[in-house]
C-alpha cells in the first residue's frame, strides 16, 4: 500500500490489510483491519461492505499507513483507536491502562447473575485496582443507587477513569488513588458502612510470565497493572490479607477477584489460616456455567473461565434478609 501509487479502493485496502495482518499471525486480523480502516473512513463494518469501491484520498491512505504500521508493530488496536467496547460500555483507553478483557466480563457477568438471582441490591460497591474504571462503571450502572468506591495506584489510571465516568454518564463512583494493600486505606472509607460488593482485577503475572508475554502486552500495557510479584499471586495475597483484616465485606457481601491460572488453588494453600473468611477444603472449583444458586456460602471456592481454567476467587455471603 506504502509504495502504490494509483487507486486504492476499500476493497484493495480491506484485503491488503488483512492479508499483511495474517501474515504476522495477529488474531483477529480481518476484524483489525475493519476497524481500522472503519475508523479512517467513519465507516461502520456494515458501510465498508456497502463501499467496497469507494476510492480511498491520499490522506485518507496516509492515516491507515500510519495505523497499520503501528498495528504491525504489536500496538493492541483499542490503543490505536483510543476505544473499546466492553460489556455495555464504550471506554476510552490509551497506554496508561490495561486493555479491558473478556475474562473480566466474566468476573462481572457472575456477580451480576448472583445478585438479580438473590434480588440483591448493594448500598455500597469497592472496586480495587480499578485502571480503565470497567468493572466500577459496569457496577454504578447497574446499581444507580449504589456508591461505588473505585481504588488505584496510579494517578494516569483513574484519570482515565474519570474520562470513562463521563463517556458513560455515570455519577455514583468515587475515585480515590490510594494503596489498596495498605489497612489505612480503608479506615476513612469504613467511616460510612461496609461494602456488600467488592470486586477487583488485581495485578497476577508473575516476574517470569512478564519476560514471556507478547509484545502487544510487554512493550505496551502498563507493567504496574500486570506484575503482581514473583510468583504472580503475592500482591493478590496481600491484598486479600488486607481486606480482610480491614474488615470492609458486609455480613452478606460477595468478594469477587479475577486472578491467574490456578491462583485460587495457591491463595487457598498460602492464606487457609490467615483470613477470617475460610476456604473450601478441599479448593470447590466450580466451572462458570454452574447456577449461582449452587454457589457455596461463606467460603473461598474457584469458578473456571470459559476455556475451563481455573481463574476466579469468589466468597458470598448469605443471601441478606427482604
Amino acid at each position: 500500500m506504502s509504495g502504490q501509487a494509483d487507486i486504492w479502493t476499500v476493497r484493495d485496502v480491506l484485503n491488503w490489510t488483512a492479508h499483511k495482518f495474517a501474515g504476522l499471525e495477529l488474531p483477529t486480523p480481518l476484524l483489525d483491519a475493519q476497524l481500522l480502516i472503519g475508523s479512517v473512513l467513519s465507516l461502520s463494518k456494515v458501510e465498508i461492505y456497502t463501499q467496497l469501491d469507494r476510492p480511498l484520498l491520499e490522506d485518507e491512505r496516509t492515516q491507515l499507513r500510519d495505523l497499520v504500521r503501528r498495528r504491525l508493530s504489536g500496538e493492541p488496536v483499542a490503543y490505536l483507536l483510543n476505544q473499546k467496547f466492553w460489556h455495555d460500555l464504550d471506554l476510552f483507553v490509551d497506554r496508561r491502562v490495561l486493555v479491558p478483557r473478556p475474562e473480566t466480563e466474566t468476573l462481572l457477568d457472575l456477580v451480576l447473575a448472583v445478585c438479580r438471582h438473590e434480588t440483591r441490591k448493594p448500598k455500597r460497591i469497592l472496586d480495587v485496582c480499578t485502571g480503565s474504571g470497567c468493572l466500577a462503571i459496569a457496577l454504578g450502572k447497574a446499581f444507580p443507587s449504589a456508591e461505588v468506591v473505585a481504588l488505584d495506584i496510579s494517578p494516569d489510571a483513574l484519570q482515565i477513569a474519570q474520562m470513562n465516568c463521563q463517556r458513560n454518564r455515570i455519577s455514583n463512583v468515587e475515585l480515590i488513588l490510594a494503596d489498596a494493600c495498605l489497612p489505612a486505606t480503608y479506615s476513612q472509607l469504613l467511616n460510612k458502612g461496609r461494602f456488600d460488593i467488592v470486586v477487583s482485577n488485581p495485578p497476577y503475572v508473575s516476574e517470569s510470565e512478564w519476560q514471556n508475554c507478547d509484545v502487544s502486552v510487554k512493550d505496551f500495557e502498563p507493567r504496574i497493572a500486570l506484575v503482581g510479584g514473583e510468583q504472580g499471586w503475592v500482591m493478590p495475597a496481600r491484598l486479600l490479607q488486607t481486606l480482610s483484616s480491614s474488615g470492609v465485606l458486609s455480613g452478606a457481601g460477595i468478594i469477587a477477584l479475577e486472578l491467574g491460572i490456578s491462583h485460587p488453588e495457591a491463595l487457598s494453600s498460602e492464606l487457609n489460616d490467615k483470613l477470617h473468611f475460610s476456604f473450601s477444603n478441599p479448593m470447590q472449583v466450580l466451572a462458570c456455567q454452574r447456577p449461582v444458586w449452587e454457589f457455596p456460602r461463606e467460603q473461598f471456592f474457584a469458578i473456571k473461565d470459559y476455556s475451563q481454567r481455573s481463574r476466579y476467587l469468589f466468597f458470598v455471603g448469605p443471601q441478606p434478609a427482604e
